[in-house]
């Protein structure tokens, strides 16, 4: 006896229905990845224009803070040139700037009280200051003297010292002439401290002339 059996491949739904549910799923997928794909891209290309903008941001700040330092260096070198020209204008006047006042104390002081000057003049060259004076002596034994205070230590100061035209005069005084180069140390306005050191003590020659 045989068994019967009936199968029926006979979908329940259309095959229509079940292509177009597939289309949908398909669809919706696709726009979905597009949506994913372009919200990527945008993000992407902000992204891009985000980091050029910083970028440029950060060229021109370091650009701004190049040309602010070099402004500061600029000014600050320029300030100290015109310090350094103005250190340089005082000292060229100090240095030219010229004292008499100490060369007559220190010739006060190595003058011997027998001798007495008559005349002064000096000049200035290429060579330094240079002095030529008259004098009046109450003997020859007083011009020796006063030759060898001024070439002692005490006289450092004249340089290249000259006595000329020793004679008597009518008064049987003896009259010369001196010369002799200044220590521009001496005559310094800036070095005017120089002023103190030039003090110097009375020689033994002296004293024994005057208790003579």
């Amino acid at each position: 006896m045989e068994n019967s059996f009936q199968t029926s491949f006979i979908p329940k739904k259309p095959i229509s229905a079940v292509n177009s549910t597939r289309r949908k799923s398909t669809s919706f997928f696709s726009v979905l990845t597009i949506i994913l794909l372009v919200v990527v891209a945008v993000a992407s290309g902000s992204l891009f224009v985000y980091r050029s903008y910083l970028t440029k941001q950060k060229e021109s700040l370091s650009s701004s803070l190049l040309k602010v330092r070099d402004s500061f260096e600029q000014a600050t070198i320029k300030e100290l040139e015109l310090f350094d020209k103005r250190a340089s204008a005082a000292k060229e006047v100090l240095d030219s700037h010229i004292v008499l006042s100490p060369m007559f104390e220190v010739l006060g002081n190595l003058t011997i009280p027998s001798i007495q000057y008559t005349k002064f003049e000096h000049t200035t060259d290429s060579n330094g200051f240079f002095v030529k004076m008259s004098g009046i002596a109450r003997d020859y034994r007083s011009v020796a003297l006063q030759a060898d205070v001024f070439n002692s230590s005490k006289g450092r100061y004249f340089k290249n010292v000259v006595f000329s035209n020793l004679m008597k005069d009518k008064s049987n005084y003896v009259v010369f002439d001196i010369e002799f180069n200044v220590d521009p140390g001496l005559l310094s306005y800036e070095k005017n401290s120089l002023l103190e050191q030039a003090q110097v003590e009375t020689d033994p020659l002296l004293n024994n002339l005057n208790n003579n």
